[in-house]
């Protein structure tokens, strides 16, 4: 009893296996060069694109790509995958803390002339059960943002920090440190005070939180484009407000701004910022730095900023409690400066 023949692939199946593949292809081509553009240039046109991180667009890519096998394409397939690792790459953000947070963290060693710091910022939810759990990392600053009642945050400040705590409280955004805080500027979205790190050493200190994106991803719908692009321009004007207030102060003080930028990490409104000041993460993140949302986190809009007289010695996003953000906790060492006073 002889085999049966295979079934033989009809001329219609074919031809249309080739238009499929075809038209996936120019898709690919179109959409990967498309997202490349946006996320180089960051047009304002365009944050309704690069408000969402690299690897959302890198899934898509690799659903067509499964396409292209579906429609026995593989070596289209295996390079349009490659290309969307490319793409990756080049536009995720600090991928290299992932590589870092396979190793054992440092210890904070500091060396003569410099100060240990712990500094942790989160988006509080208006939680004090949040703020009161920060307790179990042992905390010497913290910055808060959608922060509870000022009396409720006294008294979680004692408990914390001690009874001798300073408290800043502003309308979104708050800071607590273990010594006292002199006010200095506040506005709707953001609180600057001094801290007294110890006697003659002084830090200024900020807690911010930048407007919160529309949250809309109806991308075929030109108001959606239109939207984003607003907001972009209102942060970017919230940060300019916030670099002229600082320009005003000393430059010869240590500054540590932290908070919820409601923004990709990669986006042009950082650049609004002071010239000297960096992301901690940047140099010394560990693990999947990813803050929003606390149970499923894909994108680090809550960040810890520095500037030169302040090295990072370790960064992390680490679990919060009973608030939809993780918190960031930041492991610093201050190098002591000759104050100056204030302008």
């Amino acid at each position: 009893m002889t085999d049966p023949d295979p079934p033989v692939v009809s001329r219609f199946q074919r031809i249309l296996d080739q238009i499929v593949s075809r038209v996936t292809a120019c898709i690919t081509c179109f959409f990967l060069i498309s997202v490349s553009i946006c996320y180089t240039m960051q047009p304002d046109i365009c944050a309704a694109v690069t408000v969402y991180p690299s690897w959302c667009w890198f899934v898509g890519g690799l659903f067509l790509a499964l396409i292209l096998l579906r429609a026995k394409r593989q070596r289209v397939a295996l390079v349009s995958i490659g290309l969307w690792f490319v793409f990756l790459v080049v536009f995720a953000d600090t991928p290299l803390s992932l590589w870092r947070g396979l190793w054992n963290p440092p210890d904070v060693v500091a060396q003569p002339g410099q100060i240990p710091l712990r500094v942790i910022s989160l988006n509080a939810h208006g939680s004090s059960r949040a703020v009161a759990a920060l307790e179990q990392w042992q905390p010497d600053l913290i910055l808060i943002q959608e922060t509870p009642g000022a009396g409720t945050l006294r008294e979680v400040g004692q408990t914390i920090l001690g009874e001798n705590s300073g408290l800043l409280a502003g309308v979104d955004a708050s800071i607590l440190s273990r010594t006292p805080i002199e006010p200095l500027a506040s506005s709707v979205n953001y609180t600057i005070g001094k801290v007294s790190i110890k006697p003659g050493q002084e830090v200024i200190v900020v807690s911010l939180r930048l407007a919160p994106p529309p949250f809309r991803a109806d991308l075929w719908n030109p108001d959606c484009w239109r939207a984003y692009r607003d907001q972009r321009i209102h942060q970017r004007n919230e940060l300019r407000q916030l670099s002229r207030r600082l320009s005003e102060l000393s430059t010869d003080l240590p500054v540590i701004l932290g908070g919820d930028f409601n923004v990709n990490p990669r986006d042009p409104i950082f650049r609004e910022l002071p010239a000297n000041l960096r992301d901690a993460f940047q140099s010394a993140g560990i693990g999947w730095g990813n803050t929003i949302t606390n149970e499923a986190p894909f994108l680090r809009i809550d960040q810890v900023w520095i500037n030169n007289f302040i090295e990072s010695v370790q960064v992390s996003a680490e679990v919060a409690t009973d608030t939809d953000h993780r918190l960031v906790l930041a492991d610093l060492l201050l190098t002591a400066v000759p104050q100056q006073p204030l302008k």
